[in-house]
């Protein structure tokens, strides 16, 4: 397989045009925070090493249209947050995913307590990264949200109450596109090479060894991740963090599963996991 010769099919220049929803045949689907770098990350090599791509970098391995242009066997797989719900109310969410209903969706989730204190961060320490139409509209023109988390948690734009209903959005849709899975941040935690081979078999990639999750799973343990991003490995502003000394600033933050009750009061949580009960679809089972 690593002596095989490949041809780059379609060329390189036209993928704009090749990749779209249409005629992807997978979508990654997440809100943001959820840690979709990570499943990316993990499928990316997993990919690489299945097809005989070692010459690819860690970068291009992230990069799934590039993959896919490189051998005919490696499915187009389009990596979205889908409708931006980070900057968005409820209410402004769309709730027709009908442009899905021919493609395979993998649908990514966490904890929404989780999700909410990550997402606080993002746009207090690393806003940089999106638009300035994005955040005069998030942060009534601020450079970065300027509240606290205690503020963030009740803010109508791309918060708490955004997550519930983008993920119920999609657990009322979930039966309409050509197949779901549900794959959880926690469950990935619990047992990544598992949740790894759930998501390839998704894709019609099978027999993958042992061996290549294995390492897959290694390679993007969350120490080597956050170190990676550190010494500036990735080539993308989206994976870098402006102050290196501020560990709350990096895309890779923490990592961890109910890290939210090192942030927000018992009072705090106990309003996010009764919202949460009320108002969030079963499927997810938090």
């Amino acid at each position: 397989m690593k002596n095989q010769i490949i041809k780059i099919f379609p060329p390189l220049r036209t993928l704009k045009d090749w990749y779209t929803v249409n005629s992807a045949d997978a979508c990654l689907i997440s809100f943001p925070k959820c840690g979709r770098t990570w499943l990316r990350l993990m499928l990316g090599y997993s990919l690489v090493r299945q097809f005989g791509l070692e010459n690819i970098s860690l970068d291009k391995a992230m990069e799934f249209k590039y993959l896919a242009a490189h051998h005919p066997e490696i499915p187009k797989i389009i990596v979205t947050h889908d409708d931006e719900p980070f900057w968005k109310t409820p209410d402004e969410l769309v709730t027709s995913k009908v442009k899905y209903k021919k493609t395979k969706v993998i649908f990514l989730a966490r904890d929404p307590r989780d999700v909410v204190v990550s997402s606080y961060f993002e746009k207090k320490k690393r806003a940089f990264i999106y638009s300035a139409e994005q955040r005069q509209k998030a942060f009534k023109g601020l450079e970065y949200y300027g509240g606290e988390l205690s503020d963030y948690i009740y803010e109508p734009i791309g918060s708490f109450d955004t997550i519930i209903k983008f993920y119920n959005i999609w657990a009322e849709n979930r039966q309409k596109v050509e197949d779901f899975l549900l794959v959880r941040y926690e469950d990935i935690h619990a047992n990544p090479q598992k949740e790894l081979r759930r998501t390839l078999e998704l894709l019609g990639i099978l027999g993958v060894s042992n061996e290549i999750l294995d390492e897959a799973v290694e390679l993007a343990a969350f120490d080597k991740l956050h170190q990676m991003e550190k010494s500036g490995t990735f080539d993308s502003y989206r994976l870098k963090t402006l102050d290196k000394k501020d560990k709350e600033s990096y895309k890779t933050r923490k990592g961890k599963v109910g890290g939210y009750v090192e942030y927000l009061t018992q009072a705090e949580i106990e309003y996010l996991t009764n919202r949460m009960k009320i108002n969030l679809s079963d499927i997810y089972g938090y």
